[in-house]
């Protein structure tokens, strides 16, 4: 189903319960199936349980995350502008054709985040190339909502990516996966608010107002989801 590349998550007690979830989800146990709100419950409770010291907490796991956030939000910010149609063609990106420079999608997300070989900036600069595709020839987006749908979008395919051996055995076609991604897909998206006083201006989504109403929406986001 296209996820041989998934990482092996580790094997602590609240990971088995993860990926016992992720097969419950797609190959119920006498019709005792489990929903999407279930498995990114549990998988939220390994994340926030991960031994390495980088990962002590959930928020400390999307510090990166965050940062391009950050990052994100500045960029949308210029593009929201009456302008910004300069900075998106600055950039390879148009507001109305609804097509780009085929480079122009990863040279813009390696502008915003630069590679640093780990798994958490790998999911970062995926997440941001998928989100910088749905800016393509749409109006132009208020950076808040920009922002919180790439925290939303990186929740979800970290979580396939350290769940995708177990969904990956447990559906039954192409369509069955679909529709089991389509559906943690959709329960974390609904799972986004943007918080009152959102940053302005690029300045403000760069600098501490910036992290900090990132931090709250990221932290809204995973207690919603954990509840």
């Amino acid at each position: 189903m296209g996820t041989s590349s998934a990482r092996r998550a580790p094997t602590s007690r609240f990971w088995r319960l993860a990926k016992r979830a992720a097969t419950r989800y797609l190959a119920p146990e006498e019709g005792a199936g489990l929903e999407a709100r279930e498995v990114v419950a549990r998988y939220l409770a390994a994340l926030g349980d991960d031994p390495e010291p980088e990962n002590q907490g959930l928020l400390a796991a999307f510090r990166l995350t965050r940062k391009a956030a950050q990052n994100l939000g500045a960029f949308a910010a210029q593009a929201a502008v009456p302008a910004g149609d300069a900075a998106l063609d600055a950039h390879g990106l148009t507001r109305g054709a609804g097509q780009f420079r085929e480079e122009a999608v990863p040279a813009l997300t390696g502008m915003l985040l630069e590679p640093d070989g780990s798994l958490e900036g790998a999911v970062a600069r995926s997440s941001l190339a998928a989100v910088l595709q749905g800016l393509e020839g749409s109006a132009p987006a208020a950076p808040a909502r920009v922002v919180t749908r790439f925290l939303a979008e990186s929740l979800y395919q970290r979580l396939v990516l350290d769940l995708g051996e177990p969904l990956e055995t447990a559906c039954r076609s192409c369509g069955h996966w679909r529709q089991g991604l389509d559906g943690l897909q959709g329960w974390i998206a609904g799972a986004t608010q943007e918080e009152q006083d959102a940053p302005l201006t690029p300045e403000q989504w760069r600098g501490l107002a910036g992290w900090t109403w990132i931090t709250l929406a990221l932290a809204g986001m995973l207690r919603r989801l954990r509840e």
